[in-house]
């Protein structure tokens, strides 16, 4: 298991890729269509030994961490996703915990992740705090209703 950036060999795994709960996340294919006109959107995917996708995100430069942070040398996490295929099977832990060492290596300026994590999401906020992640005592108001920041340094 290794994470990667995207990149079009990946096209049509991505074309096919299916999320089965869209309620808290997009699907990729919209992120990575955001991705090729932003250059702060950086989609990375977790593939396994075969070079399939298991699990999406999106590692964002932007503004829009600073609804989440103060940290200039951070990065926001979004667009979290596991491949339906692929769910249940400990993927996006494995993506998760192997962010820190690929921030380390590919931004080394980056010292902190934040992401938001919907309120009624409790299944994706269980996941975050194994992984490491703390809940922050701030939220953010989302589209779709109240966020809890989570955020992890980057040692």
């Amino acid at each position: 298991m290794k994470l990667i950036a995207y990149n079009d060999k990946f096209k049509e795994q991505i074309e096919t890729y299916q999320v089965k709960n869209l309620v808290f996340t997009g699907l990729p294919q919209n992120a990575i269509k955001i991705s090729q006109e932003n250059i702060n959107y950086h989609p990375v995917l977790l593939v396994n030994e075969l070079n399939e996708i298991c699990t999406f995100f999106i590692l964002d430069y932007g503004d829009d961490k600073f609804k989440y942070t103060n940290n200039i040398n951070s990065l926001l996490l979004r667009s979290f996703s596991t491949n339906e295929r692929f769910l249940r099977k400990g993927y996006a832990l494995t993506a998760l915990s192997s962010l820190p060492r690929y921030v380390q290596t590919n931004y080394p300026n980056i010292q902190e992740i934040t992401l938001g994590v919907n309120k009624r999401n409790v299944a994706a906020q269980k996941l975050y705090e194994k992984a490491g992640f703390k809940k922050e005592s701030r939220t953010y108001i989302g589209k779709k209703g109240p966020q809890l920041i989570f955020s992890k340094a980057i040692l």
